[in-house]
């Protein structure tokens, strides 16, 4: 289900991209070609930074969000997924974050406030 957040901000979504319609995308998100987001998966923009302003959360090409994945930011920041990377069941991404190409998230991983690097895999880890 797409939604608009509360500054009015529609997600963007690929053609190529497939959308569970058990998911719910809300707010200022782009999702690009060739995405998998999966059931009951969450992915959230609709907070604001003190200035009114708030990021995207932008999932890149060829990548694969799985069930109950929770994708969201504090105060506007921005939250990427790199290309080809995987988060796997329920884990959680919380911004500000960045998580380059080719990256392997576990189950139940919790990343908040970081980094992580191009190629990396971990599972049951927390930022």
């Amino acid at each position: 289900m797409l939604r608009k957040n509360p500054t009015g901000h529609m997600p963007v979504v690929s053609e190529n991209a497939f959308v569970d319609p058990t998911a719910i995308i809300c707010g200022k998100v782009v999702i690009e070609d060739n995405v998998f987001i999966g059931p009951y998966a969450v992915i959230r923009a609709d907070e604001v930074n003190d200035d009114g302003d708030m990021e995207p959360i932008t999932i890149k090409r060829d990548t694969n969000i799985q069930d109950g994945v929770v994708i969201h930011s504090k105060a506007g920041a921005a939250v990427t997924i790199g290309e080809r990377s995987s988060i796997a069941h329920r884990s959680i991404i919380h911004g500000p974050c960045e998580v380059q190409d080719d990256v392997f998230i576990g189950f139940n991983s919790v990343v908040f406030d970081t980094v992580i690097g191009k190629a990396a895999s971990f599972a049951i880890l927390r930022y």
